[in-house]
């Protein structure tokens, strides 16, 4: 009887009910000052979005852009102040600024028209995932898909009525006044935005009616004539419907921010320590069978160059085909061979997940893994086709898209063959070169 209360022993004649907690019984919902304030910048900064998107001059559309991305990243490094910084956010943060002044710049001439402000909202996004360290696991990597998800999806849906929550505390407090000395002060406040409003309404009725009757109108060119102003309706109702968009964007807004704030590190940590045991679950093909598969496609990738070698690596003696033009021979079959590419990182990726491997096993399989990498010769062709159309037809950005992916692929191999070699990590550098190529990039 060790967990009952000896008091109510004694009355009940030594028998008593255990107590048990409430099930319902829940922690109050509690905020900080900066997460009140935050949530109440995010009004003016969502109605700041939607403004941009709506704004009919393109100009005006890129300065509203650029005032809402500097609001938002000087938002979110207010609310996070005081959590420790993950030295990988300059480099989303340096990825940001550099898509932003391509904007401003009216740049971006090798994408086309609206993608990098799309790269502008991703990098945003890891942006405040890595500052506030809601990473799974604490660091961009192979856990990039649900991360994602986390940043895109489960954070800001998932924490929709955030902001009302918090404001409405803001809103609250307020009105109690934060000390029984302050209940006038929070009061009188109250009452001066309701006479605000009921004069503001007084107004619109005094303006209404003297458009209704050109008797009262004449009558109240007095006291009345003072209150009358022009109203563009037109403009008003695109306001009003501005406001009202820009409600869902701000609780999206602060959905990301309070989330990622809000996020149990431990837990996040946990769930990816989850998805690393799942994974080696995967581990059950034996050895043989994936020594056997690989074989077979790099025996089919000796036989495409034994064969094709010639007209493969022809553009490095500058030598066509016969029956070939220069445009013809460049374009044809240069994204089969980056799609061949991302076929092989997708069979690798399956190799080290699934295959159930020994020393000799482990062995054997990273040499034909490594061997299998030798496809960056693809991508050296791709190249090497690129760099013969540029010279004969000259530089164009779609060219320069075409550049960016066969060298982003190839450097992506280099990552795969050291992380197989050395057993080391390499993910997050090829995420890091592909984000800060991408976003150089933009300023052309």
């Amino acid at each position: 009887m060790e967990n009952l209360q000896p008091e109510a022993a004694a009355a009940s004649g030594g028998i008593v009910a255990p107590k048990i907690a409430s099930a319902a019984a829940r922690e109050p919902f509690a905020v900080s000052d900066r997460e009140r304030l935050a949530a109440l910048l995010t009004y003016p900064l969502a109605y700041l979005y939607i403004r941009s998107a709506s704004a009919d001059a393109p100009a005006a559309q890129r300065l509203l852009l650029a005032a809402f991305a500097l609001g938002f990243f000087a938002l979110s490094e207010y609310l996070y102040r005081g959590v420790s910084r993950a030295r990988e956010s300059w480099v989303w943060l340096g990825c940001a600024a550099a898509v932003l002044a391509s904007i401003l710049l009216e740049r971006g001439n090798a994408w086309e028209e609206g993608l990098p402000v799309a790269f502008l909202h991703i990098f945003a996004v890891w942006w405040a995932l890595s500052r506030s360290g809601a990473l799974l696991a604490g660091e961009s990597g192979s856990l990039l898909p649900l991360d994602a998800l986390n940043g895109f999806a489960l954070f800001p849906f998932g924490n929709l009525p955030l902001r009302l929550r918090t404001a409405w505390t803001a809103l609250a407090r307020l009105r109690r006044g934060r000390a029984p000395g302050k209940e006038e002060a929070g009061a009188a406040a109250w009452t001066l935005a309701v006479t605000a409003a009921a004069l503001g309404l007084l107004a619109l009725a005094a303006n209404l009616l003297i458009d209704a009757d050109s008797g009262f109108a004449a009558l109240a060119r007095g006291f009345f004539a003072l209150l009358r102003f022009d109203w563009d309706f037109d403009r008003l109702l695109a306001f009003a419907y501005r406001v009202l968009f820009s409600l869902p964007v701000g609780a999206y807004l602060y959905g990301l921010l309070g989330g990622a704030l809000r996020a149990d590190r431990a837990r996040l940590r946990s769930r990816a320590a989850e998805v690393g045991e799942t994974l080696e679950l995967l581990r059950g093909v034996p050895a043989r069978v994936w020594l056997a598969l690989l074989s077979l496609f790099c025996a089919l990738y000796a036989l495409f160059f034994a064969v094709q070698g010639r007209y493969l690596f022809g553009a490095f003696t500058r030598t066509l085909p016969a029956g070939f033009l220069v445009s013809e021979y460049a374009r044809q079959g240069f994204f089969e061979l980056c799609k061949v590419m991302a076929v092989n990182f997708a069979l690798l990726w399956l190799v080290t997940r699934s295959a159930r491997t020994d020393g000799r096993g482990r062995r054997a399989l990273r040499a034909l893994c490594l061997a299998l990498l030798s496809e960056i010769l693809l991508a050296v062709v791709a190249l090497s086709k690129l760099a013969l159309y540029i010279d004969c037809f000259g530089f164009t950005p779609r060219r320069l898209q075409s550049t960016w992916l066969a060298c982003v692929l190839a450097f992506g191999c280099c990552c795969a063959a050291w992380s197989l070699a050395r057993g080391e990590k390499t993910f997050r550098v090829w995420m890091y070169f592909g984000a800060v190529t991408l976003s150089l990039l933009c300023l052309y």
